[in-house]
């Protein structure tokens, strides 16, 4: 009977390392960061260990922003990006000032960005979005209490979406 409790004692520990082995593997599904890295001087940490350790050491540091880059818009998309721009410039410019932050989330939505992230700044009352406009790409503007609005066409942030202002 001792026998076969040391057995069974000897198989369990070795499933419980199995499994916890298994969780030191990297799946074939994530990139590998550093076969991504910028190779430019602001991907190059100005301070710290210069060794790589791999993960997030502090050689990595400088990338971990890298979520704010936005790409380019895609030329088939450009069109349709500045037609959204372009309605959403003309109908910001018909509201009344000081515009309130729902007036231009229906102007966002009637252009096809139903799903804006978009905030206020109590200290002037000056509307800033960024918002997707189906696959095509992002609108980025502000809407000042006083004056014309600012809208832009943006690429993709980097890790997806349109939003990348606040450093989500």
């Amino acid at each position: 009977m001792g026998d076969l409790r040391g057995f069974a004692s000897v198989v369990v520990a070795a499933i419980g390392l199995a499994l916890l082995a298994g969780c030191a593997v990297r799946p074939a599904a994530l990139p590998d960061v550093t076969a991504t890295a910028p190779t430019s001087a602001a991907a190059t940490p100005t301070s710290g260990p210069t060794t790589d350790a791999g993960g997030d050491a502090p050689p990595q540091y400088s990338l971990n922003e890298r979520h704010h880059e936005r790409g380019d818009v895609a030329a088939g998309s450009q069109a349709s990006l500045d037609a959204a721009r372009a309605q959403v410039d003309r109908d910001l410019a018909e509201l009344q000032r000081p515009v309130a932050q729902d007036a231009v989330e229906g102007v966002l939505d009637d252009a096809g960005a139903p799903d804006p992230w978009i905030v206020t700044y109590p200290a002037d009352g000056t509307v800033v979005f960024e918002a997707q406009v189906a696959t095509a790409g992002c609108l980025v503007g502000r809407v000042p209490p006083a004056g014309r609005a600012e809208v832009h066409t943006a690429g993709w942030v980097a890790d997806g979406g349109c939003h990348a202002l606040d450093g989500h």
